[in-house]
């Protein structure tokens, strides 16, 4: 199960009306992981593996944060412990990998990233994108009339996306833990 930055009692709230539990579920969670997604982080911690070739590199920057803990690095199958971690990046004087080998060494870094707990303005985006969803989840439909019934479509239009405020939002989280 995905995880969700609110909750279908939430969402009911939000919108100020009973919401179907299990659409309420649904909704929040592909809205809570697009919201991930865009911000390039998460809101629970996450234990990864992270590999790249070593090509002399002496940094390695690790490509989801914020970094909680670096808990191993192998090089070409070998545990090294001369590396220091400084914000999202890994250091190592004596670098990553040979540059002359062929095909070059595998570095790997074992580390958990993310964040304990979700923020208000998260969980509001979150919520905003989650209650669009469940209100028309149908999302090429843009307009609709009643008397000589009429639906206006728009093209290419379809699934769950983030609304434009939670859009920026995400923009900001992304660009905050790009060093």
């Amino acid at each position: 199960m995905s995880v969700m930055y609110a909750t279908p009692s939430e969402l009911a709230s939000f919108l100020k009306e009973d919401v179907d539990t299990s659409t309420a579920t649904l909704a929040l969670q592909v809205a809570s992981e697009l919201f991930a997604k865009a911000a390039h982080t998460r809101w629970e911690s996450t234990a990864t593996t992270y590999s790249q070739p070593g090509v002399n590199a002496f940094e390695i920057v690790l490509p989801f944060a914020p970094v909680i803990a670096v808990s191993a690095v192998r090089i070409a199958g070998v545990a090294v412990t001369d590396y220091t971690v400084i914000a999202g990046a890994v250091y190592r004087r004596l670098a990553f990998g040979n540059w002359w080998r062929f095909p070059p060494d595998l570095v790997e870094v074992d580390y958990t990233h993310g964040y304990t707990s979700v923020p208000d303005d998260v969980k509001g985006a979150v919520l905003e994108t989650a209650a669009t969803a469940y209100i028309s989840p149908v999302a090429s439909i843009v307009s609709e009339s009643i008397d000589d019934y009429a639906v206006k479509s728009a093209p290419n239009i379809g699934g769950i996306m983030l609304t434009p405020s939670a859009a920026s939002l995400a923009a900001f989280y992304a660009g905050v833990l790009v060093a």
